[in-house]
């Protein structure tokens, strides 16, 4: 039959071992922020201004973290949105070109923005290379907007292990403390 004090050693491990996991989650979470942080720093990119008027409240300064990381994007959208007329890159039309210069096919007045025919070789008219231009610009910019953004989820899933972590942590004291109140020997003091 087991005793009382075989009994107390299941709850004694489970403590021991919740502590040892919360402690392995806070160590786990620290190294991918600083990880993340670090790939980001050693892009030296620095944030830059919104607007003229309000260039944003990290301005010039590295981007190390999810909050610079997410003025960058923000700085990155208003940019693009200015070069592309606020449109997307699935909004704005798609020019029949290979190389941003010259139509790659013939194309007719209704697949063209300035609404003209071209022949195949023929120089891009400067409605459909503006057009190109922006829509180029649209796409760069959503590359790395969705770049700054994974990194920004990288550093919340750091910050949510190490708070998993803490959790597991607490747990193991209380679950310790616990222990030690129905243990037969703190019943007699």
């Amino acid at each position: 039959m087991a005793t009382h004090k075989d009994s107390a050693k299941a709850p004694k491990f489970l403590s021991i071992f919740v502590g040892i996991l919360g402690l392995l989650m806070v160590v786990i979470g620290v190294s991918v922020y600083a990880f993340a942080s670090s790939q980001l720093s050693s892009q030296h990119i620095t944030v830059e201004a919104v607007t003229d008027d309000n260039p944003g409240p990290f301005f010039n300064d590295p981007v190390r973290g999810p909050f610079t990381a997410m003025a960058q994007a923000s700085a990155i959208r208003q940019h693009a949105d200015a070069a592309t007329g606020g449109k997307t890159f699935g909004e704005l039309p798609n020019v029949a070109t290979s190389d941003g210069k010259t139509y790659r096919s013939d194309v007719t007045m209704d697949n063209t923005t300035d609404g003209q025919t071209h022949k195949a070789g023929d120089p891009l008219s400067s409605t459909d290379a503006t057009t190109y231009a922006a829509r180029a610009t649209a796409q760069q910019a959503s590359f790395l907007e969705a770049s700054l953004f994974v990194s920004v989820i990288a550093f919340g899933v750091g910050a949510l292990i190490v708070g998993l972590g803490l959790t597991f942590i607490v747990v193991s004291l209380a679950l310790v403390s616990a222990v030690k109140r129905l243990s037969p020997e703190a019943s007699k003091q």
